[in-house]
């Protein structure tokens, strides 16, 4: 077995990770013209996750980050909340992405691709994952709404940050992101999330080709660091803001959720429950706040 302090985390990926994305032959038409080109496209593999050997789901995603985005699946879930839940993860080398994995024992698997194994130090108990436990498992009673909203009462408490956002601040975010996005920049075809400062700042980003997979990544680079609840960040994410973004995004402790383009209606339902400001349509210059909007000012933002 290998330590993370054994490992040259980085190399591994320059060495033996996956490509975020692809050269494909095209042909290019423009009126009745045509030519044969190069296109990029995004990659999209799947990603085999088992936990204490036994497997879990398959999770289509890009390559690169896979650890984090697993830690981030699992933290989401309800399975773990720490690093420290964790004893040992086998995984394959593009999992093992340049990131700080602390003292996280890993093994690394170079004949295998697409697998992480997750081994905790408490087996879970029987039955499905995280706040999903809560919801109803008789077929004659079905899932709607309320039920999903009162499962995720009993086990997820209301974000508690309150740190105020200035106008201007969320204005100039979108550009901001768009600068970060080298794959998109290279595919259009991956959707990326940031977790952004008060001041603007744009932290850690990552793009999948999977608007949840990129939060799951956040936040698993977050735990890993061990720096959540993150009750003074926003998220930042390219798309849309269904009720998954804002479910993994409160589980984190994250108080603002900001999309540039439209939020479900679960999404605000679950927003407003637990205490989290909901943006959307941030995009030139303008934005729509659903929920919690104390937390979004015309100046003279950070901690009241």
């Amino acid at each position: 077995m290998s330590t993370a302090s054994d490992l040259d985390i980085g190399s591994q990926r320059s060495g033996s990770g996956r490509s975020a994305s692809a050269g494909v032959a095209v042909r290019r038409w423009a009126g009745t013209a045509c030519r044969t080109d190069q296109d990029w496209v995004a990659a999209e593999e799947p990603l085999q996750v088992a936990v204490d050997g036994a497997p879990l789901a398959v999770v289509m995603r890009t390559p690169g980050s896979d650890l984090e985005l697993v830690l981030g699946l699992l933290h989401a879930e309800g399975v773990i909340r720490t690093a420290a839940d964790v004893s040992r993860v086998r995984l394959s080398p593009s999992g093992a992405d340049a990131l700080d994995a602390g003292r996280l024992d890993l093994d690394l698997l170079p004949d295998l691709e697409g697998l992480v194994d997750v081994t905790l130090r408490h087996p879970l108990p029987g039955g499905p994952l995280g706040w999903q436990r809560a919801l109803p498992s008789s077929s004659a009673c079905g899932i709607c709404g309320a039920t999903t909203l009162e499962a995720l009462a009993r086990t997820q408490r209301p974000v508690a940050g309150t740190t105020v956002w200035t106008a201007d601040v969320l204005h100039a975010l979108p550009g901001r992101l768009r600068a970060e996005q080298d794959t998109f920049a290279r595919t259009g075809g991956l959707h990326a999330a940031a977790l952004v400062t008060p001041d603007g700042a744009i932290g850690a980003v990552r793009e999948d080709i999977g608007r949840h997979n990129a939060v799951d990544k956040l936040v698993g680079a977050a735990l890993l660091r061990g720096e959540l609840p993150l009750a003074d960040r926003l998220l930042l994410v390219s798309g849309r803001a269904g009720f998954e973004i804002v479910q993994k995004a409160t589980a984190a402790g994250i108080p603002v959720i900001a999309a540039v383009s439209a939020p479900s209606s679960m999404a605000v339902r679950v927003a407003e429950q637990l205490g989290a400001t909901l943006v959307g349509f941030l995009r030139d210059d303008r934005c729509n706040v659903y929920t919690h909007d104390w937390r979004v000012v015309a100046g003279a933002g950070g901690a009241p």
